[in-house]
């Protein structure tokens, strides 16, 4: 009966919140009576709106609370459920082994062997169970590093797809192995493609500057043509060998698609990589491959030159295209170099 009347009543709860919450208090005065004497105990109705709101919003929290903890709970008890269950199950797949006689193949153990056997089973799949949270831990802390370096490397979103799109694996794809792995679902499977995907994206930046050592002498973006004298939009960067060093190298390996003179950029070459990267050389002295070479790190592309008519000295003209967008060189390697050495740390 008194359940009835509290079950009655919850309707009625919301009302008297928003009754609460919007009603107009005024001035209040409390007479008390002690020994004879009278105190009065003036409350404001600014106190008072704040006191019951106060308490409106604490047990909002507090019930809040209490559904989150039972939301885990049970959570909780369904996974120990499942757990339990399939432990269960290898443990009647064992026992069902030992009483079928019919087929000599089955193995023949005693039924405290079998136990001792299911508690192995067990304690290994606790033990996978453990080394998979770990591993994890390591998984999502990369992740993070990975991130943020993509971000500080001002690669856009679209560019990013644009790798992932054209990657053997088509991006965020998990193996089938993967997917049907118990213990590799959820949150679990979201970091593992997490990880892979931009795995991929770090794989198909090139991670090694076409000169050992220069400085820039032109940067990427907005800049006054040096000739024209006009405002525009530098796609590259142009830099100037410190030790004399005329050498150019790829920049990572990858297949010659266009060797020749242009008339600004002079000789010119462009290596295409994997995933959608191209890399393209300026102004070089001469052109030391030609099309449809297959080229590695140590390949000779040419020689550092003052070649083409936008030229103004002797310099290499460097850029990175994705998908045929230009993107700042000097970000894009140091941002693949970085991840590169943090993953050698690991190992």
């Amino acid at each position: 009966m008194r359940f009835n009347r509290i079950l009655q009543s919850i309707p009625l709860v919301p009302g008297l919140v928003i009754k609460g919450w919007t009603r107009q208090y005024e001035d209040a005065r409390i007479i008390l009576e002690q020994n004879g004497d009278l105190h009065y105990l003036n409350i404001s109705a600014r106190v008072q709106s704040f006191l019951v709101r106060g308490g409106i919003l604490a047990t909002g929290v507090m019930l809040i609370s209490i559904c989150v903890l039972l939301i885990t709970s049970i959570g909780l008890m369904v996974s120990r459920a499942k757990l339990e269950r399939s432990h269960e199950e290898v443990y009647r797949a064992l026992l069902s082994s030992v009483s079928d006689n019919d087929n000599p193949d089955r193995l023949s153990m005693s039924e405290e062997q079998m136990v001792s056997l299911a508690q192995t089973i067990r304690d290994r799949d606790m033990s996978i169970r453990r080394f998979v949270d770990t591993s994890m831990v390591a998984v999502a802390q990369e992740n993070v590093t990975m991130k943020s370096q993509l971000e500080s490397s001002g690669l856009t979103e679209k560019i990013v797809k644009i790798i992932q799109q054209n990657s053997a694996n088509g991006g965020y794809a998990l193996e089938d192995d993967v997917k049907d792995n118990p213990l590799l679902r959820g949150k679990v499977a979201e970091e593992l493609a997490s990880n892979r995907g931009m795995r991929e994206v770090m794989y198909s930046l090139p991670s090694t500057m076409p000169v050992p050592n220069y400085s820039v002498s032109s940067d990427f973006g907005i800049r006054r043509h040096p000739i024209t004298g006009q405002t525009h939009f530098h796609t590259g960067v142009d830099m100037l060998s410190q030790t004399g060093e005329e050498k150019v190298h790829p920049v990572k390996p990858g297949v010659v698609v266009l060797a020749e003179f242009q008339s600004q950029l002079g000789n010119t070459v462009v290596v295409r990589h994997t995933n959608g990267v191209e890399s393209l050389y300026g102004h070089m002295a001469n052109l030391q491959v030609k099309l449809g070479d297959k080229v590695t790190l140590d390949s000779v592309l040419g020689n550092i030159g003052n070649t083409g008519s936008s030229s103004t000295g002797k310099h290499l003209h460097l850029e990175i295209l994705i998908g045929g967008y230009p993107v700042n060189p000097q970000k894009v390697i140091r941002t693949a170099q970085y991840v590169q050495q943090i993953q050698n740390q690991q190992r």
